[in-house]
């Protein structure tokens, strides 16, 4: 019986001293930050922390299409002929790469497309669209509010390289035709 106890002993003892060794592995602890350096000079203590998602895997994100100032202007009041235009169109997706950028509207479909090559943000400025997308002004009260013209919906879609979406939509009055 005693040869049997000691060597049952000696193997308990040896693995608890083995998985003493053994330590919580990075990212299984709980989500305190690590104190990479520490001083003191008299009563005050100053602390170097790393942060807790140093080495987090990042998260594929895609931004929100930013899109100020849709409007809708008619440069001759004589002829039923507006057009729509943006300030700008931005959106981006940092670590992933843009990929496409499309604007279509409610009643003719898209009507601009950007595509993107090896950028992680796209950005469209009011001039690269020319003068806007040509649409019909409209009679007095046609979008439904009596002192304009026509009212058009508009989508913003983007995507990007990882296959996540963003969208953006709105709907923009145009001047009324008065002949």
């Amino acid at each position: 019986m005693r040869k049997f106890i000691l060597p049952v002993l000696i193997a308990f003892i040896l693995g608890a001293a083995t998985l003493s060794f053994i330590q919580i592995v990075r990212g299984q602890g709980v989500d305190t930050p690590a104190i990479l350096n520490s001083e003191t000079q008299d009563n005050n203590r100053r602390e170097i922390q790393s942060d807790t998602q140093l080495n987090a895997p990042q998260q594929p994100a895609i931004g929100f299409i930013d899109s100020p100032s849709a409007t809708c202007y008619q440069p001759n009041p004589g002829r039923d002929q507006c057009f729509l235009s943006w300030y700008y169109l931005s959106v981006d997706a940092s670590p992933n790469y843009m990929i496409t950028m499309t604007l279509s509207l409610n009643n003719k479909g898209p009507v601009a497309h950007t595509q993107g090559f090896f950028q992680t943000s796209m950005y469209v400025p009011y001039n690269m669209l020319g003068d806007g997308v040509q649409v019909a002004c409209g009679p007095l009260g046609a979008g439904g509010n009596p002192q304009l013209g026509n009212a058009y919906g508009y989508t913003i879609r983007a995507r990007d390289s990882a296959g996540l979406s963003s969208a953006n939509y709105g709907t923009v009055y145009c001047p009324a035709y008065q002949p």
